[in-house]
C-alpha cells in the first residue's frame, strides 16, 4: 500500500516529469505527495575559513550562493504545488532544505515515513557528479523504501 510519495525536484526536465509521475501515483493511490528541493550546502571547513580571513577574502560570496540557492528552491516548490493542484491533487507538501542532495532526501524520506521515493534519473547538478555517482543512484541505493527514478 502507497499511503505516502516523496519527490525530490531540481528543476530538471527529468524532475518535473519524476513530479508528473508522483503526482499521478498519488492521485491513482490516495496518497500524501511530500515534494523536496534540496539546496546543496556544504559548510566551509573552519581552517578554510581562517585562511579566507587572513588572505582578505570575502565570504559574502559563499553566503549570496546560498540566499540565491535557496530562493530558487523555494520559488521551485512553489511551481510544483501549483502544477499538482492543477492536476488534481490536494494532499501535498512541500519543502526546502540544504545539505547534500542525497543524504537530505533519504534522511527526508525516514522522517516522513514515505512508501516511495521519485526523482529523475539526471538532474541539474555539476559535472563532478558523473564521476562520484549521481544523486539518483545514491538515493537508490541507501533508500529505505521503493525509488523510482525517472527519464
Amino acid at each position: 500500500m502507497i499511503n505516502k510519495i516523496l519527490v525530490a525536484i531540481d528543476g530538471s526536465e527529468h524532475a518535473w516529469k519524476a513530479l508528473d509521475l508522483a503526482t499521478e501515483l498519488a492521485k491513482a493511490h490516495q496518497a500524501k505527495l511530500v515534494v523536496l528541493h534540496v539546496v546543496h550546502y556544504e559548510p566551509v571547513p573552519e581552517a578554510l575559513r581562517t585562511f579566507a580571513a587572513v588572505e582578505g577574502l570575502p565570504a559574502e560570496e559563499e553566503a549570496a550562493r546560498f540566499r540565491y540557492g535557496r530562493t530558487l528552491g523555494d520559488k521551485l516548490t512553489r511551481e510544483a504545488e501549483a502544477r499538482v493542484h492543477a492536476a488534481g491533487l490536494a494532499e501535498l507538501e512541500t519543502h526546502t532544505a540544504e545539505g547534500r542532495p542525497a543524504t537530505v532526501i533519504v534522511e527526508t524520506a525516514k522522517a516522513e515515513q514515505a512508501d516511495m521515493i521519485v526523482m529523475g534519473s539526471r538532474g541539474v547538478s555539476e559535472p563532478h557528479a558523473l564521476i562520484l555517482g549521481s544523486v539518483s543512484h545514491k538515493v537508490a541505493h541507501l533508500a529505505p523504501c521503493t525509488c523510482v527514478t525517472v527519464k
